[in-house]
Order: C-alpha cells, then structure tokens, then sequence
C-alpha cells in the first residue's frame, strides 16, 4: 500500500513539473504592448507579437503610429529571457525580455535602452 501510494504522489508530482515547465517554455508567445524609453527617437511604443512555429519562436514589431512591421532574423531562448535580434533605423538590433510576475515583461535594448511590457489581452 505505501508502495502504490509512493507511485501516486510521483506520478502526480511529474505531471505538475511537466505542466510547469509548458507553461513558463510559452510563457513570452502573445502579443505585448512594449514601451522603449529614452532612444535617441524618444520614447518608442509597439505591439510585439511572438508564436511558436514548428516549435520555434518567431516574432514581429508593430509600430503603433504608422503599422510598420519589423520581423525578428533571430530568436534565442534562455531559460528566464528571450532576446530578440532585428533590423531597424538603419542598425541591427537586439532587445532581450524577462518575465515580471505573470503578465508583464521588463528588459533592455542594446544593453542601453529599458524596456516595459505587458500582455495584450484579447
């Protein structure tokens, strides 16, 4: 009986892992409302939205004033963090995003520039 009770409580304890760990591997796939303070162009505002195709990450920018698109060349997943390479004024780029609590992310551009966000609900 303690045996088959054992294989129970590992069994669900697996399962919760596993859930787990689904959950915080999507954690960044969405859309999120990305705010970039202080650029040389000011305080920039887009629409990130980021899916995971063929189980990659792939992603876009959308500038919120004029609806120009940016599209990642590259996507790197760290354990906590993605960061984000791209091409834009002229410059390649890259933003890297951490989680802050469950529906917002925080970071840095070019090491430089900080970098809010939120979750875009639908």
């Amino acid at each position: 009986m303690k045996l088959i009770s054992s294989l129970f409580f590992g069994l669900a304890l697996f399962l919760m892992s596993s859930t787990t760990q689904a959950k915080s591997t999507d954690f960044f796939v969405g859309e999120w409302e990305v705010t970039i303070k202080d650029t040389p162009n000011g305080t920039v505002n887009v629409v990130l939205s980021l899916e995971r195709v063929e189980g990659k990450l792939v992603g876009k920018f959308i500038d919120a004033s004029t609806s120009t698109e940016t599209t990642m060349s590259q996507i790197t997943e760290g354990e906590n963090t993605v960061t984000l390479y791209f091409f834009a004024e002229g410059y390649d780029l890259y933003l890297t995003l951490q989680p802050e609590g469950e529906e917002n992310v925080t970071g840095i551009l070019m090491d430089s520039f900080a970098v809010e966000g939120k979750r875009v609900k639908k």
